[in-house]
């Protein structure tokens, strides 16, 4: 099983003058931070993170701290896409008139609006979403921004423990597994933030019948007449239900190609088929063209065919699970834009 990127800092693990300094770049792709003079001393900040194609999940512990998100930056940093919290301990409180953010309250953040906020000693889980999963799944998604649902609705403690154990579990969980069930977070999230949940974000509905077609996928994924309209007729469903159970995943066709090339890597990898050409790969994963394949290929895995083919085991682990920085501050800069 090919681990999920991972990423973890602890400010308690650098030298004490150099720690928030550090931390301040770090968390600088999403905040300004200022520390108060008085929690300077004991001052700490910690990020436990995955990446799960383009969704970042940590867990977040700091000392007590300002946060402002001026005009200024957004501007400058282009960031786009929102940060569902959940605080486990702390708060986090608006420094002007508005929210106030206490434990397992659900938070929501538009990274593309003004914020200033001052937080206790706190920890909390986060999750930063790129505008175009989510948006289109909210009623008003641009009128959510520092919005608190309490932590006593119903829904609200569905999506919090949903997510909870998603996160607690991103260590042992497969690329494939955790994306699987990333769509359905997403929808759950929506529908708590929409306050209802509608026949179109029935998440249970809907995700298995997203289950069943990847399955299906899975299971016809060298058929040559594999394609949007086959599985269609084999489900019985439009094209406007197709595409958007395939939305959060980049379209149906891009995922289709992203399964193929990630069976071409295994039978590039595999002994067995060490007598096939690169050619004959190609064409058995549906790729006609060799310099498409090629093409598509090194997008995708940043290596070309050949070079992965006679990698070292050790480093093909690494590139098995695509090209990622390994720093969860750069994946944010890339979940925003």
């Amino acid at each position: 099983m090919t681990n999920l990127p991972e990423s973890r800092f602890d400010t308690r693990e650098l030298p004490a003058r150099a720690a928030l300094d550090i931390w301040q770049d770090q968390i600088s792709v999403l905040f300004d931070a200022r520390v108060p003079k008085t929690e300077q001393d004991g001052f700490f900040a910690s990020v436990n993170a995955w990446l799960v194609d383009d969704v970042g999940i940590g867990f977040v512990k700091g000392s007590a701290q300002q946060f402002s998100r001026s005009r200024h930056k957004i501007a400058r940093d282009g960031m786009d896409g929102y940060v569902l919290q959940f605080y486990s301990r702390g708060e986090s409180m608006s420094r002007g008139e508005g929210a106030v953010a206490q434990a397992a309250d659900l938070y929501l953040i538009d990274m593309a609006q003004p914020l200033a906020t001052v937080t206790t000693e706190h920890a909390q889980l986060s999750i930063a979403v790129p505008r175009r999963l989510l948006s289109s799944l909210l009623k008003t998604p641009d009128d959510c921004h520092e919005l608190v649902l309490p932590a006593h609705l119903p829904m609200v403690s569905l999506l919090r423990d949903t997510c909870a154990s998603f996160a607690h579990n991103l260590q042992r969980m497969s690329p494939e597994t955790a994306r699987l069930a990333l769509p359905s977070i997403l929808q759950l999230a929506a529908a708590t933030v929409n306050a209802e949940v509608d026949e179109e974000k029935q998440a249970a509905v809907r995700t298995a019948l997203a289950d069943a077609v990847r399955r299906h996928i899975e299971a016809k994924l060298l058929e040559p007449d594999l394609s949007a309209d086959s599985v269609m007729r084999t489900f019985g469903m439009s094209r406007r239900t197709l595409y958007r159970l395939f939305e959060a995943l980049g379209g149906f066709k891009a995922y289709l190609q992203k399964q193929r090339l990630r069976r071409a890597w295994d039978a590039l990898r595999a002994p067995e088929l060490r007598h096939l050409s690169i050619a004959e790969i190609a064409q058995l994963h549906g790729f006609v063209n060799p310099e498409s394949f090629s093409r598509n290929f090194r997008s995708q895995f940043n290596l070309t065919p050949r070079e992965a083919r006679h990698l070292p085991e050790r480093e093909a682990l690494v590139h098995r699970s695509a090209k990622r920085p390994t720093d969860w501050s750069q994946w944010i800069l890339q979940i925003g834009r």
